[in-house]
């Protein structure tokens, strides 16, 4: 194997960052979570001459970490790093330090910036690919996204996405299935053209819609924060029904990913004024887990013991 692509296996952008290079530069690919990330970049295939790691970010406490292997791997290895998470500044100069070719810009999400960066050596229906990216991602109201939405049918854009996002969400337990779309997408195959994906769609809507009754009744509001245990994939998705279910500014969905952990997925909506992303990723560290993200969607990984306290604190956060 001469070239990979690391991207993330959770959400859409992450799929579709994956099927762009992959599209480009006929590399291998390897989905992943931020969590086994590490372990993925510790283990690469032998022989490796590029690596392309795409919406991928990592939080403050592990950075440093980050920035040592990139650097140790970079020796040997051409590395693009295509990525919107939030970078202090000291940490993004720490990047820029490093000889590898750093894509990095939180105005648009990871899809569109890995097509901006191989737009040449891509068909014109990859514009379509990256769209998905960005309307799953909330982030089709950049001037980039506008301009290119504007030479599209809007309406035929929003539904490919969402077929997508719910047959990803409805299989997304399945390492298989995000590979396949992955495949399907670098094809420039229209997602309600791949088999089964209309399918799985309309049944994770049937599964959205008894949520929302779900979600009122076993949720808990705080002052600012609302929050809710599920066994859902898309925890995300649960936050978001969060919001609607109690008028909260804050939506937190989380579920036991080990006996001592728990994964945690925040939205908000604009009443919120605090950067989640920043904010819950130095409450997750002061309590032994590690976490960040965007403005309005973040998440995080604590111990079990400490889940409550965190939830808390973001409340007094969001308060202050």
């Amino acid at each position: 194997m001469k070239s990979l692509c690391l991207s993330h296996v959770k959400d859409i952008d992450g799929i579709s960052s994956a099927a762009l290079v992959r599209a480009s530069t006929r590399s291998e690919f390897m989905l992943v979570d931020y969590d086994s990330l590490f372990d993925a970049l510790e283990n690469l295939p032998e022989g490796l001459e590029d690596l392309y790691v795409c919406d991928l970010g990592t939080d403050q406490s592990r950075f440093a970490a980050f920035v040592d292997i990139l650097g140790r791997l970079s020796r040997t290895i051409r590395i693009t790093y295509i990525d919107h998470h939030y970078l202090a500044p000291e940490d993004r100069a720490a990047l820029k330090r490093l000889p590898i070719e750093l894509v990095h810009n939180v105005g648009d999400c990871a899809g569109m910036l890995t097509y901006l960066h191989f737009k040449d050596s891509l068909p014109p229906e990859a514009a379509m690919v990256a769209l998905y990216a960005a309307v799953t991602d909330y982030m089709d109201d950049s001037k980039k996204a506008k301009a290119i939405m504007q030479t599209y049918d809007r309406h035929m854009i929003m539904l490919e996405s969402s077929l997508l996002s719910y047959a990803l969400a409805k299989n997304g337990k399945d390492p298989e299935y995000p590979r396949m779309l992955v495949a399907k997408l670098a094809e420039m195959r229209l997602p309600h053209q791949i088999p089964g994906v209309v399918e799985e769609a309309i049944a994770q809507a049937d599964v959205v819609a008894r949520l929302i009754g779900r979600v009122k009744h076993e949720g808990k509001m705080l002052e600012n924060v609302a929050y809710c245990e599920t066994k859902q994939t898309s925890t995300g998705l649960v936050a978001k029904l969060l919001l609607g279910a109690f008028g909260a500014p804050v939506g937190v969905a989380f579920k036991r990913k080990a006996p001592e952990r728990v994964e945690m997925s925040l939205r908000c909506t604009s009443k919120c004024e605090v950067h989640l992303g920043k904010t819950i990723g130095a409450i997750a560290a002061k309590h032994g887990g590690s976490g960040g993200g965007h403005a309005r969607a973040a998440g995080c990984t604590v111990p079990a013991s400490e889940m409550l306290k965190v939830i808390r604190e973001l409340d007094q956060a969001v308060a202050a």
